[in-house]
C-alpha cells in the first residue's frame, strides 16, 4: 500500500507539473504568443550530491554523485519573470542503489542579460524522493518530503529557438530524518537535521511559442 500511495503522489506531481501551463495558455491563449510571452521545454543531465551517504556538501566532491535526466519547462509570461516546472530523476552511480528524485514548480526572474546570454533566479517547491542506500534493508528508508529549492540558471541562445542552458539548484528538504548511520569509528551519526541536496543540470531547451 505504502508503494502504491507513493505511486500516486509522484503521477499527482507530475500531473501538476505538466498540466499548469496548459491551463494557464487555454485561460489567455492571446499572452502564450504575443506580448512578449513565451513558452520553452527542454532537458537535460544532472550530477547531484544527495545529501547522504557523503563527507562534503559540495556538489562536486561527492564519491557518489547521484547522476540522471532532467526535463523542464519555461512559461515567461513577460520578457523578465514567468514560471518553471521541471523533473528530474538521479537514478545512477548512487551509493548501494541510492536513488533521488524531484517534482517542482515555481517562479523565475530574470536577473541580468548580455546580448545572448540570460542570467536567471528562480524559486521552486514541491516534492523530494529518495531510496536510501541497500533499501529495503535494516536501516534503510524509502519516502517522499516537501522539498523547497532556490537555484539559478544561464542560457545562450544559439538560435531563435534554441538556447543552451546551465542550472544549479540547492534544495531543502526540511522534515527529512534519516535512520542513524555509525561513522568509520564507531561514532553514532543522526540524520534528522533535514536533507540539502545541491547540483548541476546541463542541456539545451527549445521555444514552441512566442517570441
Amino acid at each position: 500500500m505504502r508503494l502504491e500511495r507513493n505511486v500516486l503522489k509522484k503521477i499527482a506531481c507530475l500531473l501538476a507539473v505538466v498540466l499548469v501551463p496548459v491551463v494557464l495558455v487555454a485561460q489567455n491563449p492571446e499572452s502564450a504568443v504575443g506580448g512578449g510571452a513565451s513558452m520553452w521545454a527542454g532537458a537535460g543531465f544532472s550530477s547531484f550530491n544527495p545529501d547522504y551517504a557523503c563527507m562534503s556538501s559540495s556538489p562536486f566532491e561527492c564519491k557518489y554523485q547521484l547522476l540522471g535526466p532532467t526535463v523542464w519547462y519555461d512559461f515567461n509570461l513577460h520578457p523578465k519573470w514567468g514560471i518553471e516546472g521541471e523533473a528530474r530523476w538521479l537514478n545512477w552511480h548512487g551509493y548501494g542503489s541510492q536513488e533521488e528524485s524531484n517534482y517542482l514548480g515555481g517562479g523565475r526572474y530574470r536577473l541580468w542579460r548580455h546580448r545572448r546570454l540570460d542570467l536567471w533566479g528562480k524559486g521552486l517547491i514541491g516534492g523530494g524522493w529518495i531510496t536510501t542506500p541497500f533499501y529495503p534493508n535494516a536501516g534503510s528508508l524509502k519516502g517522499s518530503y516537501f522539498a523547497i529549492v532556490p537555484g539559478a540558471t544561464a542560457e545562450y541562445r544559439l538560435t531563435r529557438r534554441v538556447s543552451l542552458r546551465g542550472d544549479y539548484e540547492y534544495e531543502f528538504w526540511p522534515s527529512f530524518a534519516g535512520p542513524p548511520t555509525y561513522s568509520a569509528t564507531g561514532t553514532l551519526i543522526e540524520h534528522n537535521n533535514g536533507l540539502t541536496p545541491n547540483g548541476f543540470t546541463v542541456g539545451a531547451t527549445y521555444r514552441f511559442l512566442g517570441n
